[in-house]
């Protein structure tokens, strides 16, 4: 009965171990076993095709030693000492003048005694993933770019032809270099030449924001300023302010023109969704877990439907006939140059609701990734 037992045990074993050979061998991913000395026990295929190495040529060798060649930060995964349980990386190597992207994933090994007994890397090559990513990107890039020109195209054409067409009847009725021009033809002609003018500087604006930081910028007053400056421009002598301002805000790095331009393009849009009549609400706060300020302008208007509301940010968007469709667009680049982003939701109660957010240090840029989603939860 023990030897029957001992022999349907071991069956079991090396059906399991059958498998798990074969998954070994199979996977698309790059598997190394290292025993606790740091020497290579077993590697599979797809390992050694990544590596540039041969199996029968590496083990029972230490795996610095056979890496040695791709350099410190591949290295660095087969030390134990820079972490506990799971080590997660993402690294380029150049193999046969040919580079490739991993991601790997090293796992530290112990005995029922919970010492280190070894470990398990596994290696995944997103080269490919990699490419196409970028070519998804290229290809969004020339479509925004397509885009884009359509629309400085569909804005300059109208002045052009009115400017054109006048001259061409100025010069058919020239007559011996002698021609008076009407002043309303004249005035015609300079605002069309305006108009031409006002927006290449706003597409100017949009690609490039000539971002002159200074320290010491009180995002209250600016606030306060741009509120005025609008209200100044706009009317608006039916729509009421609700402010909430917190106060001894801390001060922060930024070019406040372009700052106050951004908050005044995105009370523009509010103001104007209200037909001059509604409650503005504006209310400013710090968030100390994000080290960010926050500033939150919401309007009593009409809202925004989904399908404007994915295309908000887009250059030459708009909905209205007289507008060029840059102001959103402009605000979003101004405030991300900042180190920030623009969040605009539909308000609870109607309407529209739009969130600022810049970093009250300035080396808060390349912790965006992580904290926008952070921040769509906290709203």
């Amino acid at each position: 009965m023990y030897l029957a037992a001992t022999t349907q045990n071991r069956l079991v074993h090396l059906v399991k171990e059958d498998e798990y050979k074969e998954y070994f061998e199979s996977t698309t991913n790059g598997i190394i076993h290292l025993d606790r000395e740091m020497r290579i026990k077993s590697l599979n295929r797809e390992a050694e095709r990544i590596g540039g190495v041969d199996h029968s040529a590496v083990i029972g060798k230490r795996a610095e030693i056979i890496f040695r060649k791709y350099g410190e930060q591949f290295l660095k995964i087969f030390d134990v000492s820079e972490y506990e349980d799971i080590k997660t990386a993402n690294i380029s190597l150049k193999i046969n003048d040919q580079i490739i992207y991993l991601h790997i994933d090293a796992l530290r090994l112990v005995d029922s005694l919970g010492d280190f007994n070894g470990m398990i890397v596994i290696l995944q090559d997103v080269s490919a993933v990699r490419a196409a990513i970028k070519q998804i990107q290229t290809t969004q890039m020339l479509v925004s770019l397509g885009e884009l020109a359509a629309g400085v195209a569909h804005h300059v054409r109208t002045p052009l032809t009115t400017i054109s067409g006048y001259l061409q009847v100025m010069l058919g009725r020239i007559d011996d270099d002698k021609y008076t021009v009407r002043r309303d033809v004249l005035e015609t002609l300079l605002g069309e030449v305006s108009y031409i003018n006002d927006v290449v500087k706003e597409l100017i604006l949009f690609a490039k924001p000539p971002v002159q930081k200074e320290p010491g910028v009180d995002l209250n007053r600016l606030l306060e300023e741009a509120l005025l400056l609008s209200f100044k421009e706009l009317g608006g002598e039916k729509i009421n302010i609700n402010k909430e301002l917190a106060k001894n805000l801390p001060i922060i790095t930024a070019d406040k023109n372009l700052i106050k331009q951004a908050i005044m393009n995105i009370m523009q849009n509010a103001i104007e969704s209200m037909d001059g009549e509604g409650v503005l609400s504006i209310k400013s706060w710090m968030n100390a877990e994000l080290s960010m300020l926050v500033l939150a302008i919401n309007d009593t208007g009409a809202g925004i439907t989904p399908e404007i509301l994915s295309r908000i940010f887009e250059p030459f968007y708009t909905t209205k006939l007289d507008r060029v469709g840059l102001g959103l667009p402009i605000a979003n680049r101004i405030i991300t140059e900042h180190g920030g982003f623009v969040n605009i939701s539909v308000g609870e109660k109607g309407g529209t609701k739009v969130h600022i957010y810049l970093p009250i240090v300035d080396d808060c840029t390349n912790r965006l990734a992580v904290v926008h989603q952070q921040i769509l939860n906290l709203q």
